[in-house]
């Protein structure tokens, strides 16, 4: 995910974003509330598909609404 580092994957970025305080890792540019969002929406996915075999589509490859979440192909 462009802009996002180690903690960008919890929901630490939000909570800091919510007390307006800095992050604690400055690298970050990503906001927690969106960070919080893609988190959630690949997460989900991957466990819809995996057992409850329901495909999806958010896991085949970049799209339009997620511009930040890169895929790397070997």
């Amino acid at each position: 995910m462009a802009g996002a580092t180690h903690y960008s994957f919890s929901d630490i970025p939000l909570f800091l974003d919510e007390l307006g305080l800095p992050g604690a890792q400055s690298q970050q540019t990503l906001p927690g509330g969106r960070s919080l969002d893609i988190t959630r929406a690949y997460v989900g996915a991957f466990f819809d598909l995996q057992l409850k075999h329901t495909p999806q589509p958010l896991l085949d490859g970049p799209t339009p609404t997620e511009p930040e979440v890169v895929f790397n192909n070997p």
